[in-house]
């Protein structure tokens, strides 16, 4: 290291002056005024602020949207399945424009009007925070679903009136009709009852005490048609037969022989489609020949006047009994009829297998 060359080093620190520590008092000062304010006003905002909503108010805010939403209705919602079920136990053929069917489909269309603006509204009100929403939430579900089953119901009597329903829409339609009678209507009331709603429960017709009125078994409108097809100088007394009913068989009912022979009410069944008779009738048919049921277990061809009109099945059924089990291809229908013995059972089909009417 060359003696003219002394090592670096750092520049010592200019002395602070008398400016320089007024300018850092002052930015301290400022500092503290800022977060004093800043907490100071979150405070008054703590203290003033709204009270949030509360449950009694969430209850007449909604009891007013029923009040709103169907106060301005022409048909009460019972009025509008009144008029359903008086319509299907007189359901005009396929095709046929009726003045009546016309009218429940204005009500229906009306009715499920009602019912989305009421979910609409419902959804809108502030729920309380912390508030349990199972409640309100199921309200909610079961007025929605209210809407979407009176707009099957509509269409469904629109399309029966132009001739264009079909089967899967048949079936939709009463799983819809079955739904709201057994589930939706009965969670509804249950729903509003346990959130005190009483102008909602006193629209749709129902007390605010109590278990809801229940209401008495009635056809849908696929049993309806079957039933309305049945001649009633073979069975009578129809009652639905829900038990039976599923993908394949979209209407069933259990009807009282007139005559006597059946050990039990036959069962009378409609099918979704020939497709879906078929296979029922080959699953009953297993492991049988065509024998002729007047000798013993068969599974043939049945005739009446001389035309083709299904297939017959003759073999024992459950608990000792002996069945007759026939079909009417070009109607869908299977009717399941059993006896304490094969005789009694073969000489009553004999006499009324023929049992549907044109």
């Amino acid at each position: 290291m060359s003696p003219d060359h002394e090592p670096e080093e750092p520049p010592g620190r200019r002395p602070r002056t008398r400016r320089d520590t007024l300018v850092l008092a002052g930015k301290t000062a400022g500092a503290l005024i800022t977060f004093a304010v800043t907490v100071g006003a979150f405070w008054i905002a703590l203290v003033d602020r709204t009270p949030g909503p509360t449950i009694d108010e969430w209850r007449l805010k909604a009891d007013n949207t029923c009040q709103r939403d169907f106060g301005d209705m022409q048909t009460s919602l019972h009025s509008a399945m009144l008029q359903m079920a008086q319509v299907v136990r007189g359901m005009p053929p396929a095709g046929t424009r009726s003045p009546e069917l016309a009218s429940v489909v204005t009500s229906m269309d009306e009715v499920a009007s009602a019912f989305r603006a009421m979910s609409a509204d419902f959804a809108e009100i502030p729920v309380p925070e912390g508030y349990d929403r199972r409640d309100i939430d199921g309200l909610l579900r079961d007025t929605r679903n209210f809407a979407s089953t009176f707009t099957t119901i509509a269409t469904f009597l629109v399309n029966h009136q132009v001739g264009q329903s079909t089967p899967l829409q048949i079936q939709a339609t009463v799983r819809a009709m079955r739904a709201l009678q057994s589930t939706t209507m009965p969670s509804w009331v249950a729903g509003a009852r346990r959130l005190g709603l009483t102008e909602c429960l006193a629209i749709m017709g129902t007390s605010t005490m109590g278990p809801a009125t229940p209401t008495p078994a009635s056809f849908t409108v696929g049993q309806q048609a079957l039933v309305d097809h049945i001649d009633s100088r073979v069975l009578t007394g129809c009652v639905p037969a829900f038990a039976e009913e599923n993908a394949k068989v979209i209407a069933a009912v259990n009807c009282a022989a007139v005559r006597p022979g059946p050990a039990r009410n036959p069962l009378v069944m409609r099918f979704i489609d020939a497709k879906a008779l078929k296979a029922w009738v080959a699953g009953l048919s297993k492991g049988l020949g065509s024998h002729g049921c007047a000798r013993g277990d068969s599974s043939g061809p049945w005739n009446h006047e001389g035309t083709a009109a299904g297939t017959l099945v003759c073999k024992p059924g459950a608990n000792g009994s002996y069945l007759a089990a026939w079909t009417f291809d070009g109607e869908d229908v299977a009717v399941v009829a059993e006896a304490g013995d094969r005789r009694t059972i073969w000489t009553w089909w004999k006499d009324n297998a023929y049992l549907l009417t044109p």
